[in-house]
């Protein structure tokens, strides 16, 4: 997959859909995508919900492949004994023989996760006479998506009691669900992540189906996934990459996010680690255009000086130094683009490294790259990381040569300005 996504990634910006699926490259990868929308208390709601149900996603595809590893060894050990399959066994086989444990037929995967197998004439047949003889016996008024639904945890249950080896199971995926609809769909007292702007329509919808009719597919919250997904595309994501694809300085952003109970408790005798020692790594961009400012000044200052003091131009020449640093950090600070990054191949980080949540270090990719020591004097070399995607590469070196060109251009203006003008002693 990485082998054939490479080429891409020298050609063209990333798509959103892209970045969900993790696969692509430093900084417009998915903890960089989460990191920058932590700014934006409601907007990253909106990354957790997808987040997490694309979670509850793969639990229920792990629990249709354990209801369709089960089932395929039920059939070999009847195999094996030369025994007679009775009802159940010729029912939870014909699930496997119409498709409804293919996970290439979606639709019918999600009508089994419901319950709803009777589409199929045999699955319907053999649940009538199933239905009619449990019900001899126990005289219970279930209906067939219950039996279904016993049928395959008890199978489950046994599958788990052999292999001591844990399945994911129906109560666990209906839990798994509700805790969705309280994080994100209750109302804003009781869900701590509530969904804004959504419509009531549409988040009814979700809750009925879950606490009433117990269902747990991904099917239910379709809706509600299409509009995370267009407000994080349309909205969101182009931002993202305004940021972190054509600029290679970022002011540093707040932790609040990530500061659990856990992380602040352990982070109190620490609070140094918890800050960047340079001025420059904190506010870059107008950290840049301060120090530039300053060095601006000083070039005017000494120019000035040289000037009326009626020193020769070959002497008023060292004014070059001055002016350049000046021109260096105030265009870096007001394009946000650094050249010394651009050439080295490097961007800052949207958070200072110390100041990611140490719960969650696992999830956190560790991005080691040997920094030149010149960088620790342009705001710390902590919040610097490689830059991985080759086009996102190659347009920040574009705009540091254009910088580049720019700060040239201004220093040599500034510089025979100050340089020709005639002399005259005070």
């Amino acid at each position: 997959m990485e082998g054939d996504f490479t080429p891409i990634e020298n050609q063209r910006l990333p798509t959103l859909y892209e970045v969900l699926l993790r696969q692509t490259s430093p900084p417009v990868d998915l903890w960089s995508f989460y990191t920058f929308l932590s700014q934006f208390p409601y907007a990253i709601d909106f990354l957790d919900f997808w987040i997490d149900l694309m979670a509850h996603v793969r639990l229920c595809r792990d629990y249709v492949r354990g209801v369709k590893e089960s089932i395929e060894a039920r059939n070999s050990e009847l195999i094996a004994d030369d025994a007679h399959s009775d009802e159940s066994n010729v029912l939870l086989d014909a699930l496997l023989t119409e498709g409804y444990l293919d996970f290439k037929n979606a639709r019918r995967v999600s009508q089994f996760l419901r319950g709803n197998v009777e589409e199929s004439m045999r699955i319907s047949r053999l649940l009538d006479t199933f239905k009619q003889d449990h019900r001899l016996s126990t005289q219970s008024d279930r209906e067939a998506d219950e039996f279904l639904a016993a049928m395959v945890d008890d199978m489950l249950k046994q599958k788990i009691h052999k292999d001591k080896q844990p399945k994911m199971t129906r109560k666990q995926l209906i839990n798994n669900a509700s805790q969705i609809c309280r994080q994100y769909l209750l109302s804003p007292q009781e869900s701590p992540r509530y969904l804004i702007n959504v419509p009531d329509e549409i988040r009814m919808k979700a809750l009925h189906a879950v606490q009433s009719e117990r269902r747990f597919d991904p099917e239910l919250f379709e809706d509600l996934r299409n509009l995370s997904y267009d407000f994080l595309e349309m909205d969101c994501f182009p931002k993202f990459l305004n940021r972190v694809a054509l600029h290679n300085l970022h002011d540093q952003l707040s932790d609040w996010r990530f500061q659990t109970t856990a992380a602040i408790g352990k982070s109190k005798g620490d609070i140094r680690g918890q800050r960047s020692a340079s001025p420059l790594s904190t506010y870059s961009g107008l950290g840049r255009i301060a120090l530039g400012l300053c060095w601006l000044g000083i070039g005017f200052w000494i120019g000035y000086v040289l000037i009326f003091l009626h020193y020769s131009r070959a002497i008023r020449v060292t004014t070059i130094v001055p002016f350049g640093i000046g021109c260096y950090f105030s265009v870096c600070g007001i394009y946000q683009v650094d050249i010394l990054y651009s050439w080295f191949g490097v961007t800052q980080r949207l958070m200072y490294e110390k100041k990611l949540p140490s719960d969650r270090e696992e999830d956190v990719p560790k991005s080691r790259t040997r920094v030149p020591t010149i960088f620790a004097l342009l705001g710390g070399r902590s919040r610097l990381m490689p830059v991985h995607h080759p086009f996102i590469k190659k347009l920040l070196l574009r705009r540091g040569m254009w910088c580049f060109l720019l700060v040239v251009v201004s220093t040599a203006v500034l510089t025979v300005l100050f340089s020709c003008v005639p002399g005259k002693r005070i």
